[in-house]
């Protein structure tokens, strides 16, 4: 194992891939003033950050599922720096604290806008047990992003404000730190695997659809791209379907209201990221197309009750099939002469006796032995994942 200095310099950009790096090498900074440096599709271990009492402001970048976990032996920076973490798409960033003071977590700051809704930031408090007022400033969350607590076993919301917390001692909650959360976001925490993901207010917007190239989001989907089918066969997009729905603004809003289904609620890894769909859209469970509403158990499949408005998309293919969306395989758009009523380009919102009169490839079910099938094999899919969920929004 080599221990590789760098030294960012003024204005300086250095680029850190596999042209340049290997695994087995550990990281040492030395910074200076406004640098930045990038780590593309590759994994970095960084020990020391070294300022040496100069005002600098540095911005590491991940890039295409780079990685870099921060293991602290040595970090000092001037009163006054600022590391910022910008993580891509399928980028994770590990900060194994240590005895890292107070002081240097408070000037790093953790920012999602690149993410895509594909970040994840995973932080062991400087000592379990140990609360930490000043972590990390995070910014700029996604939907699908997420922030992992390490020890953590449950949160608590006080405004915007939530607490991560580990079991308790003397009977009294360990609290470990606490994040400062943008108002009206909405977020999901997992005792069992100690990790909030944020869902934001627009829950089909930036859902992931496998594409010939990898995952690409449906609102960057234009016609005539082309993605992925149930046997991965690549098929060109004919028209996009979006529009916004204000739940004020409708007589039954749980008609409108998304469906979530959880990660591994259909599967090992399916879907492998949370997915958001509208309560009549198929879902492709057990050989059979079944509205997600039809499937809602309050647990692995809910709904989200909110008054935000949602945005939902939907894409058509030169005949109706189901595409991966999240690693889940969903229906596509089925034509029933109800394309005029979209203001802006549509959105999925069928009603069951119309569906049960289309032309679908794959059967369609509404009620019977096929839903009953169906929902015994999400209950299994709970059991198996024995997941015991939290869940609020932000005030």
């Amino acid at each position: 194992m080599a221990l590789v200095a760098i030294e960012l310099l003024q204005d300086q950009t250095t680029t850190l891939d596999a042209s340049n790096w290997t695994s087995s090498n550990t990281l040492q900074l030395s910074v200076i003033a406004s640098s930045t440096l990038i780590i593309d599709n590759i994994d970095v271990n960084l020990t020391n950050i070294i300022g040496g009492g100069v005002l600098s402001n540095t911005v590491i970048q991940l890039v295409n599922a780079g990685n870099v976990t921060v293991n602290p032996s040595l970090l000092t920076l001037g009163v006054g720096s600022v590391i910022t973490y910008q993580i891509g798409f399928n980028s994770t960033l590990t900060i194994n604290s240590g005895l890292l003071s107070v002081g240097l977590l408070q000037a790093t700051t953790v920012d999602f806008a690149n993410s895509g809704g594909g970040g994840h930031f995973i932080f062991t408090p400087p000592v379990i047990g140990l609360s930490v007022s000043g972590p990390p400033t995070v910014t700029n969350v996604r939907i699908g992003d997420r922030i992992t607590v390490v020890g953590s076993t449950s949160i608590g919301q006080s405004g915007n404000v939530i607490s991560f917390y580990a079991p308790a001692l003397l009977g009294l909650p360990v609290h470990l730190i606490s994040y400062m959360i943008p108002e009206g976001v909405q977020y999901l925490y997992r005792p069992g695997d100690e990790t909030l993901t944020f869902t934001s207010n627009c829950f089909l917007q930036g859902t992931r659809i496998a594409t010939p190239t990898g995952e690409v989001l449906v609102d960057s989907l234009r016609e005539g791209d082309e993605v992925l089918t149930l046997e991965n066969v690549a098929a060109p997009v004919k028209w996009i379907g979006r529009r916004t729905i204000d739940p004020k603004m409708v007589d039954k809003p749980r008609n409108h209201l998304p469906v979530r289904i959880i990660a591994g609620a259909l599967g090992d890894n399916v879907p492998h990221r949370d997915l958001f769909v509208s309560p009549d859209h198929c879902i492709y469970v057990a050989d059979t197309l079944i509205p997600a509403k039809l499937l809602i158990n309050g647990t692995t499949i809910s709904q989200i009750l909110t008054l935000q408005p949602v945005t939902y998309f939907h894409i058509e293919l030169e005949a109706h099939d189901i595409v991966w969306a999240e690693g889940a395989p969903a229906e596509t758009y089925l034509d029933l002469g109800n394309r005029h009523t979209f203001l802006e380009p549509g959105v999925l919102l069928f009603t069951s006796p119309a569906r049960k009169h289309a032309s679908s490839r794959y059967p369609i079910a509404y009620e019977g032995l096929a839903i009953d099938q169906a929902r015994m094999f999400v209950e299994s899919r709970g059991q198996a994942l024995g997941i015991a969920e939290e869940e609020t929004t932000a005030a």
